[in-house]
């Protein structure tokens, strides 16, 4: 691979090459010495060495066998030049030097004169005066103090490896034609050795990326429940990239609005404003527009100053960098993953965007699959509580209504025994009792009911009542029902289903009262009859109710969903229970 008799035939004499001061000091200026530095060069090139080591070992040799003070590599990256090593002839680290040397770029090759003028040419540019042509930034000019700079393209077969930069920085020594003449000769090797590693270096990464894959796939994949999905997505992402927290915001069916919906590590402050939070997918629309026109990925380092970054919520995560990857499969819009950084400041490099964006295919498809899942098994639940409805209709409801019937014509036919006639009628306000709380019943575990349905619900409660307890019900409604969530809607109906249910059992009453009010910023409501009023404080005997329980199951609903109500004596009669449910 390398031709190191023909390296050593370009070496020039020994009195044309200037010595470094450390050269001078150990007296490396001789022809034997640079051969040696060749025979290095070339063992480098030959052996499985890291990338990292080979880039590092080739510059310091570089520097030593051409006899100047330093040796830089700047490598193709994306279109861009990027630094990659630096190293002086000496060996000695210099911390300072090498972290400006790192934060260099990446460069667009019109960034830097050089640059542009040495891959154009094909040819090497030697710089006697870094300050008088702009050829380089004047700011490497002032940190790194170039006196004297030689700018080599590294090609291979044509094709653009990355440059290679020599310089004199210690005194004021100029790089000779002969020093250009000998780089010219290692340049060729040193680009097909980059080339070879960076491409070996390459495999390796992909061979790495794709096992991660397969095993963020075996655990994505070890489970259909869609929370237990989203939340091993979001720890497998962040130990593969190293972020300190992720997140995962799902869109709605719509795609108007993210859901938070599971995180890793998220910091608790974060946790607790953002939980029950629904986003407008338009407050993101400049994001949306990075995410779908320009790139799978957007990401920054520097959070709190980014524009593209200026929504509030990205205010309140309080992170430094952040990595947002839209999950996208099969033509629909999932939502997004999010990996943060509280304070650190990754390299967004291309293998690491990759493999998350990999993460979030598998991530898209394990969410889609999880919800397709989801929806089949509340098809299998509705199917089932069609069947029990259906069952207790036809048994249980039609043979109460019989018993009705034969009570209605046991109560005809007792007219002169009076004990008789009271205990028949109370059996018959049982089972008008029993009645309405299956009639209720089957409408509940009915499927078509959620989020939504609660007027629905409340009227068929009123129709019920109307029609098994045979009391008139005066039904107030004022509001919007609709803007009921799920859990409240379900309290108050259940809440009100108690209380009515309590005036059939306890109340003794002729006439009741139910209003709801859902106008204001909680839900109102009241029951009011004539009965007999608050049950009596004494235990009740076995195998009955004084009235007591309904109240306390009452009381224990409302409290669930942080709400509050009050039993009241109504005047001149009966029970008032009044109450509100907030978070409308």
């Amino acid at each position: 691979m390398f031709t190191l008799q023909e390296t050593v035939d370009a070496l020039p004499a020994t009195h044309d090459i200037p010595a470094s001061d450390t050269q001078r000091e150990s007296g490396s200026t001789s022809a034997e010495a640079r051969v040696s530095g060749l025979i290095e060069i070339a063992a480098a090139i030959n052996s499985t060495l890291n990338f990292k080591t080979l880039l590092k070992i080739l510059a310091q040799k570089t520097a030593q066998v051409c006899g100047v003070d330093r040796c830089s590599i700047f490598l193709m990256r994306g279109g861009s030049l990027a630094p990659a090593m630096s190293q002086f002839a000496s060996g000695l680290p210099h911390p300072d030097l090498w972290a400006a040397f790192k934060a260099l770029g990446p460069y667009r090759l019109e960034e830097v004169r050089a640059f542009a003028q040495t891959l154009e040419e094909r040819q090497p540019i030697l710089v006697k005066d870094p300050l008088a042509n702009g050829l380089v930034p004047r700011h490497w000019v002032d940190t790194f103090g170039l006196r004297s700079v030689l700018v080599f393209p590294l090609l291979r077969q044509d094709r653009v490896v990355g440059t290679l930069h020599l310089d004199n920085c210690l005194d004021a020594t100029p790089i000779t034609e002969a020093q250009a003449r000998l780089a010219g000769a290692i340049a060729d090797q040193l680009a097909l050795a980059i080339d070879n590693a960076h491409l070996v270096e390459e495999r390796q990464s992909r061979l790495e990326m794709t096992e991660t894959l397969l095993e963020v796939g075996r655990t994505i994949g070890s489970s259909l429940e869609l929370g237990e999905v989203a939340r091993r997505i979001a720890r497998e992402a962040a130990r593969a990239i190293g972020a300190d927290s992720t997140g995962i915001f799902l869109k709605t069916e719509d795609e108007l609005l993210f859901q938070p919906f599971a995180g890793y590590h998220v910091p608790k402050s974060f946790l607790q404003s953002i939980q029950g939070e629904w986003l407008p997918v338009v407050e993101f629309r400049q994001l949306q527009r990075h995410l779908n026109e320009q790139s799978r990925s957007v990401w920054s380092d520097d959070v709190p100053n980014d524009p593209n970054f200026g929504h509030e919520l990205f205010r309140r995560l309080g992170m430094r960098s952040i990595l947002l990857t839209r999950l996208h499969t099969k033509g629909q819009s999932v939502g997004v993953l999010s990996c943060m950084w509280q304070t650190g400041r990754p390299r967004f490099t291309p293998e690491k965007v990759r493999l998350i964006e990999g993460i979030a295919d598998q991530a898209a498809l394990a969410i889609v699959n999880a919800r397709l899942y989801e929806k089949a098994e509340e098809l299998a639940v509705s199917r089932e509580r069609i069947r029990v409805a259906a069952g207790l209709h036809d048994a249980l409801s039609q043979t109460l209504f019989s018993v009705g019937l034969k009570l209605d014509w046991c109560l005809h036919h007792a007219s002169r025994a009076r004990g008789l006639r009271a205990k028949l009628k109370e059996i018959k306000r049982d089972t008008a009792f029993i009645m309405l709380q299956l009639r209720t019943l089957i409408y509940q575990i009915s499927p078509k009911h959620g989020a939504g349905h609660h007027a629905e619900r409340l009227r068929k409660l009123v129709e019920n009542f109307k029609e098994f307890s045979g009391l008139p019900l005066e039904f107030t409604e004022r509001g919007d029902l609709g803007r009921l969530g799920q859990a409240q809607g379900d309290a108050l109906v259940n809440v009100l289903q108690e209380a009515l249910a309590n005036v059939v059992k306890h109340a003794r009453a002729t006439r009741v009262a139910m209003r709801v009010d859902v106008s204001g910023e909680a839900a109102l409501f009241e029951v009011v009859d004539d009965g007999i009023g608050m049950p009596p404080p004494a235990d009740p005997g076995p195998g009955e109710d004084s009235g007591h329980l309904g109240l306390r199951l009452i009381a224990e609903r409302v409290a669930a969903v942080g709400g509050r109500v009050a039993f009241h004596r109504n005047v001149p009669s009966g029970l008032s229970v009044q109450g509100a449910i907030p978070g409308l």
